[in-house]
């Protein structure tokens, strides 16, 4: 970020958080407010919000919540080093509009498939009840429709140790031998946020149109909407600018990570994923093991079309050894040698006879 160091470290450090590697950790870590300045300071999650949308992080000065602008209607900077750039605002500020629409990552459960395992009937999340106060019972994810208040037709309850036992071996089997991507975000720019706040701030001025008694207050009010009225125009020729993603493989591979982790970590990796288990409601009987034909293991992040290449090498791999045929993979493409044209057959030899 812009103006490293200094009496402002202890501003940047959240918005770091927000952005380092293991996002989901760190949203969690802000959530729980564990985030601490060098003094030791306790953030909630209220006061870091408000604190990184502030436009005086852009080094503006700002009176009653509004910019303070000049002739032009540009903001007045108060230092030429401002902590945060436009484009790493907008970027925190679209990753903590993202985050209010969550509720954020549970601290206080060691559920594996929290947010991962749903029910195939009413397609709501399934949650674990560990059933401790009964003697001699399995964990055990249940549907979650009638603590929601909902009517689920067929709800699926299954046992917790088949299922966080089975999804992680799926996991990795798809996509244990890949490679961790390592993913650098250059920040794009996007007028539109400050086009709309300007824009919202020169209609608020407007609505005192015409209440000024002396010729100086109508001056100053002409001359201020002047300012934001260039402010707006200015922006509207700006054109906007895509971020850019730059990934890179670390050379560890997905197992390598999960290794590392305990359940919380192992949680970040499936939903970051998109990992999905589906279960369906099971038939009568003595069960010892879990029955694959209730659940439906899939996965629709970045990681699937990685995976299926991934799956369709080791068909093919394990199809040659075995000598069989198998269809090929979807998408692929496959060139049939021709067979060397059939001469056709040559005409009789005839005997010419002198008459």
């Amino acid at each position: 970020m812009a103006g490293e160091g200094g009496p402002a470290e202890p501003v940047r450090q959240p918005g770091r958080e927000i952005f380092a590697p293991t996002t989901d950790e760190n949203s969690a870590r802000l959530i729980a407010g564990q985030v601490v300045t060098r003094k030791a300071f306790k953030w909630n999650a209220g006061v870091i919000t408000r604190m990184l949308r502030n436009p005086a992080l852009l080094g503006w000065k700002m009176h009653k919540g509004k910019p303070v602008r000049d002739t032009e209607g540009n903001p007045v900077m108060i230092t030429a080093q401002p902590i945060m750039a436009r484009e790493e605002y907008d970027r925190v500020g679209a990753a903590l509009d993202a985050w209010s629409k969550d509720v954020g990552e549970r601290n206080d459960t060691d559920a594996l498939l929290l947010r991962v395992i749903h029910c195939d009937s009413c397609s709501g999340r399934m949650y674990l009840n560990r059933q401790d106060s009964k003697k001699n019972q399995h964990p055990t994810y249940e549907c979650g429709a009638r603590s929601r208040g909902e009517m689920c037709a067929q709800p699926a309850n299954i046992r917790g140790d088949w299922t966080d036992e089975y999804v992680p071996a799926e996991f990795l089997r798809v996509v244990g031998t890949i490679q961790t991507p390592s993913i650098v975000v250059i920040p794009g720019y996007d007028p539109e946020s400050e086009l709309l706040s300007t824009l919202a701030e020169f209609e608020e001025h407007q609505a005192q149109h015409g209440r000024q008694k002396s010729q100086h207050a109508a001056r100053a009010w002409q001359e201020r909407a002047g300012a934001l009225d260039s402010r707006i125009a200015d922006l509207e020729t700006r054109e906007k600018r895509e971020p850019q993603r730059i990934v890179t493989n670390t050379g560890r591979t997905f197992a390598d990570e999960w290794a590392e982790k305990d359940t919380a970590g192992w949680r970040a990796m499936l939903i970051e994923a998109g990992v999905r288990l589906d279960v369906r409601r099971g038939t009568p009987g003595g069960w010892r093991k879990l029955d694959t034909r209730r659940v439906t293991f899939t996965m629709s992040g970045e990681l699937g079309p990685a995976a299926e290449a991934v799956a369709a090498t080791v068909a093919d791999v394990t199809a040659e050894k075995a000598g069989t045929d198998v269809p090929p993979a979807p998408g692929s493409a496959v060139r049939l040698a021709e067979p060397a044209p059939v001469p056709a057959p040559a005409e009789p030899v005839r005997e010419l006879i002198a008459a």
